[in-house]
């Protein structure tokens, strides 16, 4: 709670200072109101991970480290989780889906960083159960760690946090020295335009009708689009 809360307080500064804004408008009320729920989500997630925790074995004897579970907690979100997670997102996107549930989300046009876990009920279960994917694969083969589960978790919440600002974080020459920078994290400028191909892609193509080179052009547009 405390590290969304930062990022909370950072973002309004700096959109109400109205300096690097990607939406040059301010924050309405209504939208505030709407997202000060925020922390249903944590005790949701909080209930779950006590569950899984009574319920996997190994859960309570983890090592505090293990080279083999970091590595194929980065693997498994960088393949499955990632590939699943645009199927997932296209979903919520057809019409059916969009208009009963995933436009709750999108009716905030100045993102926060908590507008990134603003969600109906159903929409936080289908998350949780994919980003739980490495966690319980790497626990289930005995790979987990203390730090390949806490540095996931953190993982999904700053990429989370960051990539709904509405300002730009990273500066563009760090994506100049290290260009596949941007095919590894998450930003305001890549959320944007993702979700703009994504509503192209709906808007144009019928939900079964995806091919594998339209998803990866949705995957690396958004960063190629920043620089």
């Amino acid at each position: 709670m405390l590290h969304n809360q930062k990022w909370i307080n950072l973002s309004r500064y700096r959109t109400a200072k109205g300096s690097n804004r990607i939406v040059d408008k301010a924050i309405e009320f209504e939208q505030v109101e709407r997202e000060r729920n925020w922390d249903d989500q944590i005790i949701f997630n909080g209930i779950l991970f006590y569950v899984f925790s009574k319920i996997l074995p190994g859960t309570t004897q983890l090592s505090f480290w293990r080279l083999d579970g970091v590595i194929l907690t980065a693997l498994l979100h960088a393949g499955p989780v990632d590939f699943l997670y645009y199927w997932l997102h296209r979903a919520l996107h057809h019409h059916y889906l969009y208009s009963r549930n995933h436009s709750h989300h999108h009716s905030s046009i100045v993102t926060e960083p908590i507008t990134s876990v603003i969600h109906p009920f159903a929409e936080h279960i289908a998350y949780f159960a994919l980003l739980s994917i490495p966690l319980v694969t790497t626990v289930l083969i005995g790979t987990a760690s203390i730090v390949s589960i806490f540095g996931y978790i953190i993982f999904i919440d700053l990429m989370n946090n960051m990539g709904h600002c509405n300002f730009e974080l990273v500066p563009n020459w760090l994506f100049t020295i290290f260009p596949p920078l941007k095919y590894l994290m998450y930003s305001p400028s890549i959320l944007h335009n993702r979700n703009g191909n994504m509503r192209k892609l709906s808007r144009s193509l019928s939900f079964s009708s995806l091919t594998m080179d339209e998803y990866v052009l949705w995957m690396i547009q958004g960063a190629k689009t920043m620089y």
